[in-house]
Formats: structure tokens, sequence, C-alpha cells
């Protein structure tokens, strides 16, 4: 796999550090922002760990020696959070968070039309199935964050798309889709 290609704003010193101007601070977050998202689907990064994230090359850059501070991240994620990119992993707390590079409802509309094109309205399949099964390899959801799953599958189960059918274990659960496929 070929490695990201971060842009040039990247390689500028101060670009790693929150700047006071609050118009300067706002173009740097939406960087930031732009980067985070980018840098999540290139790798199919769903969830970061805030803390193990500020040792990786997101945000630490070793050529320039510059490292995003914890406090800047979060306020960086905050701000995602506002836009409806980001969710706070637990909600009551800002050390992990998932990372929306395509929404919940973007996911469920990938999985309702993956339902459609594969012929299986009015089966069950597993979340195991859709999210690592054969039949899902090539999606942009194979291999995608169960914890992500489950909210696109909560979207479909909401517009009376579908139904989940719990079992012993999430990857077991089953999931209904209704249609004319």
């Amino acid at each position: 796999m070929s490695a990201f290609d971060f842009p040039s704003i990247y390689n500028f010193p101060p670009f790693f550090t929150q700047q006071p101007n609050e118009a300067t601070w706002q173009t740097q977050a939406q960087l930031w922002i732009s980067i985070i998202l980018s840098y999540c689907r290139f790798y199919k990064i769903h969830r970061l760990d805030l803390s193990d994230a500020l040792t990786t090359e997101l945000f630490y850059n070793k050529s320039i020696n510059r490292r995003l501070k914890l406090e800047t991240l979060q306020s960086i994620i905050k701000m995602m959070i506002k836009q409806g990119l980001a969710e706070w992993d637990p909600p009551n707390k800002k050390t992990s968070a998932f990372i929306y590079w395509k929404k919940p409802e973007e996911w469920a509309t990938s999985i309702s039309n993956w339902v459609s094109e594969n012929g299986l309205n009015n089966s069950i399949v597993t979340l195991y199935e859709i999210a690592h099964g054969e039949a899902s390899e090539g999606t942009e959801f194979h291999e995608i964050d169960q914890a992500v799953l489950l909210k696109a599958l909560d979207v479909l189960v909401k517009k009376g798309e579908a139904q989940t059918l719990q079992a012993t274990n999430a990857e077991e659960m089953g999931v209904k889709f209704f249609g004319t496929g």
C-alpha cells in the first residue's frame, strides 16, 4: 500500500501550534479537519484514541520535529463534532473519538445499495458478513468498525428498511433487510 500524501502545510512548523488569532485558528483547524478526514479515509480508520494518535505520523511530523498538543487535537475534534464529522467515544470522555469520513447516514446508504445490488433484500445477513464477508470485499465498508456499522444499521432500522436480530455476540447479530430485491 502506498503512503498517505500529506499537503505542504503539514511541513510548516507553526501548523502544529494552535494559532492565537481566532480567524487564523479557524483556518488552521479546518485544514487539520481536512487532513484528519483524508488520512482516516485513506487508512480506513474509524476511531482515534487521541493519546495514541498523537504519536503517529498524522499528528507528529518527525522531519520537522513537531507534534500537535492533546488540547489542540481535542479542540479540533470538538469542531468536527459540531460539523457532524466526529463523535466522542464514550460521550462523557474526550480521549477517543469516532471519525466520520463518511457519516452513519452515508454508510447506511452504501449498505442499502449493496443489499439491493446483491439481492439480499428480505434475507438475513450477519454483521460479520457485512463487515468482513466475501460479498462485501471491495466495498468501502469492508472492515468497517463494528460500532460505526451499528450506527449505520440503526439509521436503516429507523427508516424501516431493516431490522436487527439479537445474538449471543455482536458479530453473529443478524440484520433483515426489507425491500423488493
